[in-house]
């Protein structure tokens, strides 16, 4: 390999010795320096400050958004509850509207006969021509609603009695309500029959049935020509009194076999919803909830005190002063996305389960309020604390450093010249360091390059170790290479004639780089081959007294991995052992590849005492093994793959190389371009035998190759 070329130290000393020498207007370059680097950094701070500000508008704007949409959904969760809810109670109606009775034969109107309820658990009352029956004397009120209605209880038909079934069913399941819906203050079943369920219980009398309960939205909305799928519905909110204060019904039709029964409802407290709404956890703005009809069912002011609001009031109430005549661009802006109106930062959610929306809107002035109270002091202190800190700095800094700074100068320029050691002048005691720093800086700087030049010394010698004669032979030829990672490399090869014609061949890689696993090495070549030419030990027995040798006093723990095989070029037969290193690629003249079987030997420096089993291999003509080191399969390119052992064989899978130095060429080719040059962390070692035909001759000598 050829000699890296020699760094070239620039000579500096006559340009550092000019600036030294010639007249410097120091503290005039200094003072306008200073003034620049001051004033732009006053500048870049205000604006990061305003830049941090601005940040921290809009994660104040973020926390909001984050507190809308749990709000927004703890709103949804109790929305969707009263509608599953009200769907449970209606499955429980058409479920159980017939289950309660037996079915007759039919009676005057033509129906299926069902045997009626027990109407011994009714009240009646005569109150002149009108008869009114009720649950007023049931025996638990807190388990049972009240069921109302006109008319007499007997001879009614089959279908009235099947209602009535259908109501006392409701009736059970109307039970729940109170530890299930706690936003729920009324439950109803209004019956096309002339009579009504509703729970909790209160007596007829403080609510009389009225067939004005037929003239009520709930019971309009729900009617088969209003809602003909039977969908679900919310009713305007409406005022039950001073102890319920404004109610919102969500109702949905029954029907049986077909035929419409009547209505169930579940009223919701807006007292409930605006005590949710109070727990919006955000101190600036304001959350209120509409309706479908524009009515604002929960406000923090408008709903101050719940009870006593006797009428939802217009969304305009709700709004700020600025947005009350922007009531139709409000309803255009996009949903669950923070958007700018009119100075207003609004936030609006639309619901699944109702008709109705949850806006949040709050002045983008108080924010900005908001910000400025919370880090607006803090950012000033810091920037005063600043200013502060620049006037003593540069007062302390015209005095104490750049009179020392000029003197340095000239003595770097002196030390760059190298010229011989000079007297440090008179400078403040925090400088001397400086100028000793500089002078031993140099000094190392010299003994820096001498160790470089060192190091490629060492480079050099490693290579020139490594056997550059490669065998000619007609039988067979053997070509290899390294390319060290870094100066000194850890991986060698070496091959050497044994008795009666054979050929002995190594590659190993010793752990770690640099000079010391080169070191150790080269100790490892040098012994292999001495221990391999005695000629009286095996292949197994070699390599045991390496290991030996090389586990004696190893404290630095530094251990080698090698292939050591030794070929007979009469026979074509291969005996070897690999001790801990990766197995060779054989490849056959038809274009078939394996790899050598991994005998289990561990890599020789670690554990004194250990055994090497040996392998044999029988080389046909054509065939060529290639060893080599795992800085092949192991390198790595831009994505960390690893090249491996299954790109090595396809590079060879068909296509047998034509002589030994094809193979290594084509091995280095394929890792070359897999890594598309990435830079290289492992040395990378080669070595091909290609064996032609053990009748082909002998040895016609050696010659030259480059590694």
């Amino acid at each position: 390999m050829s000699q890296p070329p020699a760094v070239p130290t620039p000579d500096i000393a006559p340009d550092l010795a000019g600036r030294a020498t010639s007249p410097i207007h120091l503290f005039r370059n200094y003072n306008r320096a200073i003034a620049l680097a001051y004033g732009g950094i006053l500048l870049g701070l205000l604006v990061f400050f305003g830049y941090q500000l601005r940040l921290k508008l809009d994660d104040q704007i973020g926390l909001i958004q984050a507190s809308f949409t749990r709000y927004s959904q703890f709103i949804e969760f109790v929305i969707r509850s009263s509608t599953d809810h009200l769907e449970t109670l209606r499955m429980l109606a058409q479920e159980g509207g017939l289950s309660d009775g037996q079915e007759d034969e039919g009676d005057e109107e033509g129906g299926k006969g069902v045997a009626g309820p027990d109407l011994e658990i009714f009240t009646r009352k005569t109150d002149g021509t009108e008869t009114r029956f009720s649950l007023d004397a049931a025996p638990d009120w807190d388990m049972t609603g009240n069921l109302i209605g006109l008319g007499p209880l007997e001879g009614r038909s089959t279908f009235f009695y099947r209602d009535l079934n259908l109501a006392l069913v409701l009736n059970v399941g109307f039970r729940s309500l109170a530890f299930t819906l706690p936003n729920a203050v009324r439950a109803r079943f209004i019956s096309h029959q002339d009579f009504m369920l509703f729970s909790p219980w209160r007596a007829s009398a403080t609510q009389p049935f009225s067939r004005t309960i037929y003239l009520d939205p709930v019971w309009e909305q729900g009617l088969p020509n209003r809602n003909p799928d039977g969908e679900k519905y919310w009713a305007p909110v409406y005022f039950s009194g001073q102890q319920q204060g404004l109610l919102i019904p969500v109702a949905v039709p029954v029907y049986q076999e077909e035929h419409f029964v009547g209505v169930i409802a579940i009223d919701t407290s807006l007292d409930y919803l605006n005590r949710i709404n109070a727990d919006f956890d955000y101190p600036l703005g304001s959350t209120f909830l509409v309706d479908a009809q524009g009515r604002v069912l929960a406000h923090p002011g408008l709903y101050a005190n719940p009870l006593t609001v006797e009428e939802a009031p217009p969304l305009a109430d709700a709004l700020p002063e600025a947005l009350r005549s922007r009531t139709d661009a409000l309803a255009a802006l996009p949903f669950d996305v923070p958007t700018d109106l009119d100075g207003h930062l609004v936030i609006r959610h639309r619901f699944i389960s109702a008709p109705w929306t949850l806006t949040y809107t709050v002045p983008r002035a108080e924010l900005w309020r908001k910000v400025l109270a919370d880090y607006g002091p803090a950012m000033l202190a810091m920037l005063l604390g600043l200013a502060a800190v620049m006037a003593v700095t540069y007062l302390v800094t015209s005095r104490e450093f750049v009179g020392p700074a000029a003197k340095l100068v000239q003595h770097l320029a002196a030390e760059a010249r190298f010229q011989a050691p000079t007297k440090i002048p008179l400078v403040p005691s925090a400088w001397r360091p400086w100028f000793d720093a500089v002078t031993k800086a140099f000094r190392e700087s010299i003994q820096l390059m001498a160790l470089r030049q060192e190091l490629d010394v060492a480079a050099r010698m490693q290579l020139a170790m490594l056997p550059h004669a490669w065998p000619s032979h007609a039988t067979y030829g053997l070509r290899g290479t390294m390319r060290p990672a870094k100066e000194v490399g850890g991986d060698f090869y070496d091959h050497f004639e044994l008795a009666e014609g054979q050929r002995g061949m190594v590659v190993a890689d010793v752990s770690g780089k640099g000079i010391g696993p080169g070191l150790f090495g080269m100790m490892a070549k040098t012994l292999l081959r001495a221990r391999a030419t005695q000629g009286s030990l095996d292949l197994s027995q070699v390599i045991v007294q390496v290991n030996d040798e090389l586990s004696a006093d190893n404290d630095s723990c530094i251990f080698v991995t090698l292939f050591y095989g030794l070929f007979d070029p009469a026979t074509g037969e291969l005996h070897f052992v690999n001790a801990g290193h990766p197995p060779p690629l054989l490849v056959h003249a038809d274009g078939r590849e394996e790899y050598l079987p991994v005998l289990g030997g561990i890599a020789p420096g670690i554990l004194p005492g250990a055994t090497y089993p040996q392998g044999r291999v029988q080389l046909l003509p054509g065939d060529t093994l290639i060893m080599y080191s795992d800085g092949v399969t192991e390198a790595m390119n831009a994505a960390n793959e690893e090249f491996g052992m299954e790109r090595l064989a396809a590079a060879f899978r068909g296509q047998p190389a034509a002589s030994p130095t094809e193979a290594v060429e084509r091995t280095l080719a394929a890792v070359q371009a897999f890594v598309a040059g990435y830079e290289q962390s492992d040395d990378i070692t080669c070595v091909a035998l290609s064996y032609q035909s053990a009748d082909a001759g002998v040895a016609t000598g050696q010659r030259e190759v480059g590694a």
